[in-house]
C-alpha cells in the first residue's frame, strides 16, 4: 500500500500545483481582457477560451484531491445521529458509489478525448486549440477521483475506522 499511497500523494501534489497556477493566471487573463475590451476598445480573441479551459481544469482535476483529503462538502445532518458503525458503512457505500461514477466519467471522458484526437477536432476560434487537450481533463480528473475513492475504500479516514 505504501507505493500506491505515494503515487496518489504525488498526483494530488501535481493537481495542487496546477490548480494554484490556474487560480493565479485566471484573474490576470480576465483583468487583461476586461481592460482591453472596455478601456482600450480592443477585445482579445483568446481570453475567454483560455479562461474556460482553466475553469475546466479547476473543476475536474481537484475532485480526487478533495475526496482524498476528506475535505469535500458533505451534509452530515442525518448521519451524525447514527452509530459509528452505521456511519462507517454509509461512508464506504458512498465511496463505492463515487468510485463507480468516477469510472464512468473516466471511461466516457476517454472516449470523448479519443474521438477528438482521431477526428483532429479543434476549437472553432482563431486559436484552433486541439480539443483533445481540454477534453483530456475529463478522464484525468475522473481517474484521480477513482484512485482517491479506491484509496479511501482500502484505507478509510481515521474517523471511520
Amino acid at each position: 500500500m505504501g507505493i500506491v499511497a505515494k503515487i496518489i500523494g504525488l498526483a494530488n501534489k501535481g493537481v495542487t500545483g496546477l490548480g494554484i497556477a490556474a487560480l493565479g493566471v485566471l484573474p490576470l487573463i480576465v483583468f487583461y481582457d476586461v481592460t482591453a475590451r472596455y478601456v482600450f476598445n480592443a477585445p482579445t480573441i483568446w481570453a475567454t477560451e483560455i479562461s474556460i479551459y482553466l475553469l475546466q481544469l479547476l473543476v475536474f482535476l481537484p475532485m480526487g484531491l478533495l475526496l482524498g483529503e476528506n475535505s469535500h462538502i458533505r451534509s452530515t445532518l442525518l448521519t451524525d445521529k447514527l452509530s459509528p458503525r452505521a456511519q462507517r458503512a454509509l461512508h464506504l457505500l458512498s465511496l463505492a458509489m463515487v468510485a463507480l461514477l468516477a469510472g464512468c466519467i473516466t471511461w466516457l471522458g476517454w472516449k470523448l478525448t479519443a474521438h477528438s484526437w482521431h477526428q483532429s477536432q479543434v476549437s472553432a476560434t482563431l486559436l484552433a486549440i486541439p480539443l483533445w487537450l481540454p477534453n483530456a481533463l475529463i478522464p484525468l480528473g475522473g481517474l484521480l477521483l477513482l484512485i482517491n475513492a479506491l484509496g479511501g475504500l482500502i484505507s478509510p479516514p481515521a474517523e471511520f475506522k
